[in-house]
């Protein structure tokens, strides 16, 4: 009985096996099928593509991912993505459109190909799908569209019951070391204060960081939030303690007079009183943070002592918050108060501080697994809801940053709270809360042993100590 041939190439090998291997690599079942100038015109920009991927990965999986934060880098592997795709879809159905006719009998010879090319289409599809989410999103946080900081332009004013004098970093200048420094605040919307009437909406976290590729060092500073009774880098000492978390708060209010925004007057004075000039600024919704931390299925942190707060404040009516000491796994609403927590046993803001710092490695770590490649979508979406940067931050400079603070030995980085010997305690504040003072000719000498030249107070007077 005759029998129509099974489908095949000219060299008799079965295209279904020629397809399979293409995909798993372009051009291999062309080879496969003795067509070797077929063959490299599909492997050959495969190739090219691995190599671009290894060079963009010389730095670390942590950097390569750090470089999908720019818009317009997520928009050029969007356009790789799928145009990879096409090739490989072509690749796998090439081998089985340039075989002979094919018999009713054999059609399952056609489901091979066919998945082949499904499973293409799907994954490279879906890969699309949260690169495009990540353009849309980082837009929006780089767009300055989540509005967190209150730039708005001061309302004319004559400053009243200010008196001016000369400030250290009343004019500052750019460091021509090439240092870039960088203010994080985490802002606290205090969750609940909707429902509970309260207007509670504060800057929980400041911490400034900052690199020096001279000495090829990192100096990271945090500013308790209970710091009130500064002088203000505009001239003035501000006469109410009110605590410099809430300074942008009662700016808005027109209870504090500024020359500048409620946000930016808060950035200018960190940078007087630690003493070195701000290059961008950053800020995070802790709400946001809360999301991003469960977006990646949570962080590992080791707990150095054991938490145990009965009155720490959930804001959803129940309140206690205990962790015990050792290794642990938090999701978002625990490592929120694990950052937050300030009033357990032996808890106080300096510590909490550290705790911060800690849960923002565990971040970034966990942000580094392959694995969170499918936790793409949440995360790119949390991020670009819950950030907002300066203006003059590119996001292109992630990852060049992130590059530079990896490469820093553990010995050149210095971490330093401003509590104790810096600290005095002083009158409650007009948000009714226990303050603390900060010595500023203390500060200005650990600013100048820090920074050096580059230290706004280096080379001038030192200011008098404002402390009671």
């Amino acid at each position: 009985m005759e029998t129509t041939p099974q489908p095949t190439n000219r060299s008799g090998r079965s295209p279904s096996v020629a397809s399979l291997l293409s995909f798993f690599w372009p051009g291999l079942g062309q080879l496969y099928a003795g067509k070797r100038r077929l063959a490299a015109i599909f492997a050959i920009p495969a190739f090219v593509l691995l190599a671009v991927v290894a060079y963009q990965l010389r730095q670390g999986g942590l950097v390569f991912a750090a470089r999908f934060v720019d818009p317009n880098y997520v928009a050029l592997a969007f356009v790789i993505v799928l145009a990879f795709g096409a090739w490989r879809l072509v690749a796998v159905l090439q081998p089985f459109f340039t075989g002979r006719r094919i018999r009713a009998s054999r059609t399952a010879q056609v489901a091979v190909p066919l998945a082949l090319a499904a499973i293409i289409v799907i994954t490279h599809g879906y890969l699309g799908y949260l690169l495009a989410v990540g353009y849309s999103a980082e837009n929006q946080a780089y767009g300055q569209a989540n509005g967190f900081a209150d730039l708005s332009t001061p309302q004319p004013s004559d400053l009243a019951g200010v008196s001016f004098e000369p400030t250290p970093s009343a004019a500052p200048t750019e460091a021509a070391s090439g240092r870039v420094t960088m203010l994080f605040t985490g802002m606290d919307s205090a969750q609940g204060a909707a429902n509970s009437g309260r207007n509670d909406t504060h800057y929980d976290s400041i911490m400034v960081v900052s690199f020096d590729p001279k000495s090829d060092s990192i100096q990271m500073i945090s500013i308790p939030r209970e710091v009130a009774g500064f002088k203000f880098y505009y001239g003035g000492r501000d006469p109410y303690n009110i605590e410099i978390t809430y300074m942008p708060k009662y700016i808005s209010k027109g209870t504090i007079k500024s020359p500048d925004s409620p946000y930016l007057t808060l950035v200018n004075e960190v940078q007087y009183l630690v003493g070195v000039h701000i290059d961008y600024w950053a800020i995070m919704n802790l709400a946001g943070f809360q999301k991003m931390i469960d977006a990646v299925g949570g962080i590992d942190v080791v707990n150095a002592s054991i938490l145990d707060d009965k009155m720490y404040d959930w804001l959803n009516g129940h309140y206690g918050f205990y962790l015990a000491a050792g290794p642990q796994h938090l999701n978002g609403a625990n490592a929120l108060a694990y950052a937050r927590d300030r009033k357990c046993a032996g808890c106080n803001d300096y510590k909490r501080a550290a705790r911060q710092q800690q849960v923002m490695r565990a971040l970034l770590t966990k942000m580094s697994q392959p694995g969170q490649i499918l936790h793409l979508s949440d995360l790119i979406s949390q991020v670009g809801a819950s950030v907002q940067t300066s203006p003059n931050f590119q996001p292109t400079m992630v990852a060049d940053y992130l590059a530079d603070a990896l490469n820093v030995p553990d010995s050149n980085f210095t971490n330093l709270v401003l509590g104790p010997p810096y600290t005095t305690s002083i009158p409650r504040s007009l948000s009714g809360a226990d303050s603390i003072c900060l010595n500023i000719p203390k500060t200005a000498a650990t600013s100048i042993a820090m920074f050096g030249q580059d230290s706004l107070y280096y080379g001038k007077a030192t200011p008098a100590n404002n402390c009671p």
